[in-house]
C-alpha cells in the first residue's frame, strides 16, 4: 500500500475540496476583520528571571512562536526571531528555563539553545543535538535531559555528560525528565506511542489515515549513581492527561503523582519511593466520574513537605493541602469553600502560601486571583478586575505575581501585580492586531434558559453588538464550544478556542446575535452539572443546545427562521446531533472536527461515555452521527485539518463518505498539516471567509429558500438513500 501526503491538489481529485457560490457578503461594520482576528497572538508560559526583575514569556503568532522578555513600564523584548518552516510555516519553542539572571536555555527542533537578554542571539549548545526534552535542577547547576530516547544528565557550566539509562523497551519513548530536590534520582514518563493505519475500506488503497495510540504508560525513577531504573505501571495521569498534572518531588523524596481508575470514577494522589513502594494520601470517588477540568492541578511545595490538589469532593472544585508524610485524609485542609470553583494552583516560594484563580457565586464565567495563607486559612483577594485572570505564578521573593488575562477588551495577555494590597496590575503584552479598535468589541453578558431535557437551566453567554437595531429582526448563530468539558467566558476565552470567540465578535459586528451554551458537561459550574453528560452523550447536552434556538425565538430582535449552528471537536459533535435530532430548527450548520462515532474514536476510554460499544451498543448507537446522517435536511458545511491528532482525519472521512453516498448535498474544505483547534493565519483567514459566506447565504441573504433540496423521507425526518444506480454531483451544487 501507498503512503500518500495528503495535497489540496490530491483532495480536489477526490472531489472532497468543495468551494460554493455564495451571495456578496456586507463589508465589515467595524474594525473587527477575518484577516485581523487570524492574526491575533497568543503568549503563555511566563516565567520570573530568577531575581525578579524580568518576565519571560512565549508568544505565539499564527505559528511562529518566540521567547520574548518583558517588564514593567517597556514594550516586549524578542529574545529570538525563528524563520518558519517552509513547508508548515510553523516554528515552536518546547520548552525554556533561565539557567541565571540573564541567560535562558530552551529546546527546539532536536537542539538545546541558550540566550542572552543582553545580545539576544539565540545560539546552539555544543553536545546537546537530539535532545527530545530537558529540566534543570532546582538550582539550576546541572540538566536532565532526553536523547535518544534515553535519561542522561549533565554539567552546562563544566560540560560534563552521562548517561543514567539504557532503555531497551521497543517502541517506548521516554520524556519529562525531572531531578528530586537532592538532585540523587531523575523522574521521568515513559509510553508506547504508535501511528496504527485505520481500516477504512470505503477510502481505497491510494490514501492511509492514522490513529496515534499510547499504552503501556510508566513512570521511572533512576538514580544518577548508578542502577537500573525503577518503573512503575501508571494510568496515564501522571505525565499530565486525566486531570493529573505533571509528575512532581516531594520531601523523602517521594515522587506525587496521580491516579485514575479506568472508568475515570476514582483518583488517588499517591506517592512513592524511588524503591517502588507507594502509597495513597487522597482519593476522590465519584459514582459518574471524576470531572475537574479548570487547571486541576496537583504541586507540591517548594520545601517538598505539602501537596496541593483540587478536589470537588462538596460539589465545587476547591483547593487542599495535605502534609506528604501525612497518615489519614483527616490531616488535609481546605482553603476554599463556597458555590464557586478553584484551578490553576501555585506555590510561593517559601511554601507558606498558594495562590490559585477562582470564580464567584452565581459568576462562574470569570476568574479571580486570591492567596491563601495555608497556616492560618486567611484569604486575600489579590486581583479582582473582571475577566479571566489565571495561572499567576510568584516572583522569587514572593512579592509579585505574573499571570495571564483576558477580557471583554483584549485576548489573553501577561500581567504582572504585587501581592500588597491596593496594587495595580501591569500589563506587559498588546496581542490584538493594529487597526483593530478595542471598543468595536462587544461585552458577553451571561444568561440562563430552560433545557428542552428537564427543563434544568442552561448558563450561557450572549453576544450582541452595541450598535444593533433591536427594533429590527435579525439572524442569530450559537457557537457550541468543545471539549465537552471547556466552557464560555464573559470575555475573550483564554484557551485553545480564542480563535472561535474571535470569529464569534466578528459576527455580532456584522449584525448575528451569538448565544455560546455552557451545555451540561462544561467546566467551571458544579459538580452536578459538570457530571451531566454522563452516559448521556449527545442526548441532554443536545438538547441544551437545542434549547438556546428556542430562547433566542424569545428574543425579539431575532428572527426565528435565520438560526444557524456551528462547533469545534466535541462541539462540532454536537453540532451534528443537533441538525439529526432536530432536523429543522436551524438553517444552516458548520461542524468542525468533529467526532462521527464513539466507538471508532474513543473505544469507551471517556468517562463520561460509562459505558463501551460491547456493554450498552444501543447507546454508542444512538450517540454516532455518522450513523444518522440521513436526518440531515438542511445545509452543512464540514471543515477539517488534515494533521488533527485531537479528532483524527478519520472521523470527518467517515461523515464525508455516508454523506456522498446517501446522496446529502455539503460544503467542506480539508486543510493539509492543520492541527485541529486551526492555528496558522492563512488557514484561519479561509476557514473564516467560508463560513462567513456560508452563514451569509443561508442567514442573511433574502433569496435563501430554508426548505431542503433533498428528496424528504415519508416521516419527514431526512432524505432517502439514492438507488445504487442512481447518479449525482459530487459535493453541494449551488
Amino acid at each position: 500500500m501507498n503512503l500518500m501526503k495528503m495535497s489540496v491538489g490530491a483532495i480536489c481529485s477526490l472531489g472532497l475540496l468543495v468551494s460554493f457560490h455564495a451571495p456578496a457578503q456586507e463589508a465589515p461594520k467595524g474594525s473587527i476583520t477575518i484577516d485581523g482576528i487570524a492574526e491575533v497572538k497568543y503568549p503563555s508560559d511566563q516565567i520570573w528571571s530568577p531575581d525578579g526583575k524580568t518576565v519571560a514569556f512565549l508568544w505565539d503568532w499564527a505559528g511562529k512562536q518566540d521567547l520574548f522578555m518583558g517588564k514593567a513600564g517597556s514594550a516586549p523584548v524578542a529574545l529570538t526571531d525563528f524563520p518558519v518552516d517552509p513547508d508548515i510555516w510553523i516554528s515552536n519553542i518546547t520548552r525554556y528555563e533561565w539557567l541565571s539572571n540573564d541567560e535562558i536555555v530552551f529546546a527546539k527542533d532536536g537542539n538545546l539553545w541558550i540566550v542572552s537578554t543582553t545580545s539576544r542571539k539565540p545560539t546552539r549548545l555544543a553536545g546537546y543535538q537530539g535532545v527530545s526534552s530537558f529540566s534543570l535542577s532546582y538550582d539550576r547547576t546541572q540538566i536532565a535531559f532526553v536523547r535518544a530516547n534515553q535519561i542522561w544528565v549533565g554539567n552546562l557550566a563544566a560540560k560534563t555528560q552521562r548517561q543514567l539509562t539504557r532503555m531497551v523497551e521497543a517502541g517506548a519513548t521516554l520524556s519529562g525528565p525531572l531531578f528530586s530536590g537532592d538532585k540523587n534520582y531523575v523522574a521521568f514518563t515513559s509510553g508506547i506511542t504508535t501511528d496504527t493505519p485505520e481500516p477504512l475500506p470505503f477510502n481505497g488503497n491510494r490514501l492511509m489515515a492514522m490513529r496515534l495510540r499510547t499504552y503501556g504508560t510508566k513512570l521511572g525513577i533512576v538514580s544518577v549513581f548508578s542502577g537500573d531504573p525503577m518503573m512503575i505501571p501508571t494510568s496515564g495521569a501522571a505525565s499530565g492527561s486525566g486531570g493529573g498534572g505533571p509528575i512532581q518531588w516531594a520531601a523523602g523524596p517521594v515522587l506525587v503523582h496521580s491516579e485514575f481508575s479506568p472508568d475515570h470514577k476514582v483518583r488517588e494522589i499517591v506517592e512513592t519511593t524511588p524503591v517502588g513502594v507507594s502509597r495513597t494520601v487522597w482519593t476522590d470517588v465519584d459514582a459518574k466520574f471524576y470531572s475537574p477540568n479548570d487547571g486541576p492541578r496537583t504541586v507540591t511545595s517548594p520545601d517538598g513537605k505539602y501537596i496541593a490538589f483540587i478536589s470537588d469532593r462538596t460539589g465545587w472544585a476547591h483547593v487542599y493541602v495535605i502534609p506528604t508524610e501525612a497518615t489519614s485524609e483527616k490531616e488535609a485542609k481546605q482553603l476554599s469553600k463556597g458555590e464557586f470553583g478553584d484551578g490553576y494552583i501555585n506555590w510561593s516560594p517559601d511554601s507558606k502560601r498558594v495562590v490559585y484563580a477562582h470564580s464567584e457565586p452565581n459568576n462562574q464565567q470569570e476568574r479571580f486571583l486570591s492567596i491563601a495563607d495555608v497556616a492560618s486559612g486567611k484569604l486575600e483577594k489579590t486581583v479582582t478586575a473582571r475577566g479571566v485572570n489565571r495561572d499567576a505564578v510568584f516572583s522569587p521573593d514572593g512579592t509579585k505575581l505574573a499571570y495571564l488575562r483576558s477580557a471583554v477588551e483584549h485576548p489573553q495577555e501577561v500581567y504582572t501585580v504585587s501581592v500588597a494590597d491596593g496594587s495595580t496590575p501591569v500589563r506587559l503584552t498588546d496581542s490584538l492586531p493594529a487597526g483593530l479598535n478595542p471598543a468595536d468589541l462587544a461585552a458577553p453578558v451571561l444568561v440562563n434558559y430552560p433545557s428542552r431535557k428537564d427543563s434544568k437551566p442552561v448558563p450561557a453567554t450572549l453576544i450582541v453588538d452595541k450598535k444593533l437595531d433591536k427594533t429590527q429582526k435579525h439572524p442569530a448563530i450559537i457557537w457550541i464550544h468543545g471539549s465537552g468539558s471547556d466552557q464560555n467566558y464573559l470575555g475573550w476565552h483564554p484557551g485553545s478556542y480564542r480563535m472561535y470567540y474571535g470569529i464569534c465578535e466578528y459576527f455580532a459586528q456584522q449584525g448575528y446575535v451569538i448565544l455560546n451554551p455552557d451545555y451540561r458537561g462544561s467546566s467551571g459550574h458544579s459538580r452536578e452539572w459538570t457530571t451531566g453528560s454522563f452516559q448521556d452523550v449527545g442526548g441532554g447536552e443536545t438538547d441544551d443546545v437545542n434549547a438556546g434556538a428556542d430562547y433566542l425565538k424569545t428574543l425579539p430582535y431575532v428572527d426565528p427562521d435565520r438560526i444557524g449552528v456551528w462547533g469545534l471537536s466535541y462541539g462540532g459533535f454536537l453540532t451534528m446531533q443537533s441538525i439529526i435530532r432536530a432536523p429543522k430548527l436551524f438553517a444552516a450548520a458548520i461542524e468542525v472536527a468533529g467526532v462521527g462515532d464513539w466507538e471508532t474514536y474513543a473505544a469507551g476510554t471517556s468517562g463520561r461515555l460509562g459505558s463501551t460499544a460491547v456493554s450498552d451498543p444501543a447507546f454508542f448507537d444512538r450517540s454516532a452521527p455518522v450513523k444518522h446522517l440521513d436526518k440531515i435536511v438542511r445545509p452543512l458545511m464540514v471543515l477539517q485539518g488534515t494533521n488533527d491528532t485531537n479528532v483524527p482525519l478519520w472521523e470527518t472521512l467517515k461523515v464525508v463518505d455516508r454523506l456522498e453516498k446517501l446522496g446529502t448535498p455539503f460544503d467542506m474544505a480539508f486543510y493539509p498539516g492543520e492541527i485541529h483547534f486551526f492555528r496558522r493565519a492563512f488557514v484561519l483567514k479561509d476557514a473564516w471567509r467560508r463560513s462567513d459566506a456560508f452563514f451569509y447565504k443561508y442567514l442573511v441573504a433574502p433569496a435563501t429558500p430554508l426548505k431542503s433540496s433533498n428528496a424528504t423521507a415519508p416521516d419527514g425526518l431526512g432524505p432517502q438513500p439514492p438507488s445504487p444506480t442512481a447518479t449525482r454531483p459530487v459535493g453541494r451544487q449551488h
